[in-house]
């Protein structure tokens, strides 16, 4: 391989095609993958190109997303062009301060409070590995401060390595905690928040089920369910 010849990885193949997509416009994870169909993981590499200064949105911190969708809203270093990716920044948490966050937290992940060795509600067959992730990533100028990390299971903190938008303020959480209407709902709210945990309801785990399925599949029992919440209304 010459000095300027580009490694053809799966990271360079998916950043070939966001930046062939442009900044400013959408694609979908069926289009990446046609793309590319010979590699797994290709969402993944999308999330790999967050170190070199990509943003690419998806539908939880884009509403106007369908959750098939992505935003390109910067393109970084253009590794698919042999330009240098950053060196790689840090180490990890060391050890001692990893216990004491997982002691700190409960040894449950901060996001969606599954305890560490335990079963996901909606996927019995695979089970939470804690890990120690950052409110503030250390890409936007977030530091290894102990107020800026959290336990996190392997899914939330694939989720959480997604998400663009910076951490709500104290102030904000305090007042739409405030504003719950209902008396039962803040006692509710307030159980999670002592537990460190909430856990889903039936109601939730068919949407997180339903949030799996292929678009087309989720029209299809969108369509079909709401045409038994129709029926049932008139009834």
């Amino acid at each position: 391989m010459t000095n300027g010849e580009v490694r053809r990885s799966s990271r360079v193949l998916v950043a070939e095609f966001i930046a062939g997509i442009g900044e400013g416009n959408k694609f979908t994870k069926l289009d990446l993958n046609r793309a590319i169909p010979f590699y797994a993981q290709n969402d993944r590499r999308m999330r790999d190109l967050r170190e070199c200064g990509w943003v690419i949105d998806n539908y939880k911190v884009n509403p106007s997303l369908a959750p098939d969708e992505y935003l390109v809203r910067r393109i970084g270093v253009r590794i698919d062009l042999g330009e240098r990716p950053p060196k790689p920044a840090r180490k990890t948490v060391g050890g001692a301060k990893r216990r004491r966050i997982l002691e700190r937290d409960g040894h449950v992940c901060a996001i969606c409070g599954v305890p560490a060795g335990e079963p996901f509600p909606d996927a019995p067959g695979r089970r939470a590995v804690l890990t120690i992730g950052h409110l503030i990533p250390v890409a936007r100028g977030g530091t290894d401060d102990e107020n800026n990390l959290r336990a996190e299971c392997q899914r939330c903190g694939d989720e959480s390595r997604d998400n663009t938008l910076d951490p709500p303020t104290t102030d904000f959480v305090l007042t739409r905690a405030r504003n719950i209407r209902s008396r039962k709902e803040k006692k509710r709210l307030f159980a999670w928040m002592v537990a460190r945990r909430k856990d889903p309801d039936d109601t939730e785990l068919v949407f997180l089920d339903w949030c799996r399925l292929p678009h087309s599949e989720q029209l299809r029992v969108m369509q079909e369910f709401g045409r038994q919440v129709l029926a049932d209304d008139e009834g």
